[in-house]
């Protein structure tokens, strides 16, 4: 009996350990909850925080899910665990939700119909606000070096797969990296 006792009772041990690891790996702010992630396959790798924070307005109020926008957050040094740089930030972006979003939205749209018009399937859009209309904001990304990304789904008629990534880069520059198909 002693010998089960010692095995299961390291195993509730272990759990707990688990656990108690990965809420010091969480870290909560005003907006939301976020959990540390180790993700060095990522362009640029990220070593920061992930979570969820209430971005969209719906008409389906029961459906949280829907409101919520998915955030990366950059810690404050390669040695602390601290985020605060990142996540004030974030809350720069998330108090002009609506002007953070046709910012991005604009620039994409600018970028294609200026610079890649040659990306459209069929019809070219008539303008920009058009353009920006088919494109939907997924995630955003902060980096301690003062880069943002703005992950976008893109609803319109162009030759690329899968989201438009708007990097607004610390210097003032706009860069722009998708896939074509």
């Amino acid at each position: 009996m002693g010998f089960l006792n010692a095995l299961f009772g390291r195993k509730k041990e272990e759990k707990l350990t688990a656990e108690h690891e990965q809420a010091e790996k969480t870290v909560y702010f005003p907006l939301g909850e976020f959990h540390f992630v180790d993700a060095a396959n990522c362009e640029p790798p990220e070593f920061g925080y992930e979570g969820e924070i209430e971005w969209f307005e719906t008409a389906d109020a029961d459906d949280p899910y829907e409101r919520m926008l998915g955030v990366y957050i950059d810690r404050d040094t390669v040695d602390s665990q601290g985020a605060d740089l990142c996540y004030r930030r974030l809350e720069e972006y998330a108090a002009d939700k609506r002007g953070t979003e046709r910012t991005v939205k604009q620039a994409a749209a600018e970028y294609f119909l200026n610079e890649r018009s040659d990306l459209f399937f069929n019809k070219r859009p008539n303008d920009a606000a058009e353009l920006a209309d088919g494109f939907e904001l997924r995630y955003i990304s902060i980096y301690r070096n003062g880069d943002t990304v703005f992950s976008l789904e893109q609803y319109a008629s162009l030759a690329i797969e899968g989201d438009v990534y708007v990097t607004f880069r610390a210097d003032g520059s706009v860069k722009f990296r998708y896939t074509e198909g």
